[in-house]
């Protein structure tokens, strides 16, 4: 992360489809499982950012 990047712009979570599946990604380079639901896929991406949230943050 740059100086300039907030701590919400390293967690930017989007949905990809490929073929019939969803998988939620993350720019810090997370990546859920593959979900046959949409709704699935967006559930972990939420899940993710809660937990990024809730840990400590450190400036290095």
């Amino acid at each position: 992360m740059t100086s300039e990047e907030t701590p919400a712009d390293a967690h930017r979570t989007t949905t990809q489809e490929r073929g019939p599946f969803c998988t939620a990604t993350c720019l810090c380079g997370w990546r859920g499982p593959a979900r046959r639901a949409r709704s699935k896929a967006r559930s972990d991406a939420a899940e993710h950012l809660r937990d990024t949230e809730a840990e400590p943050r450190t400036r290095s």
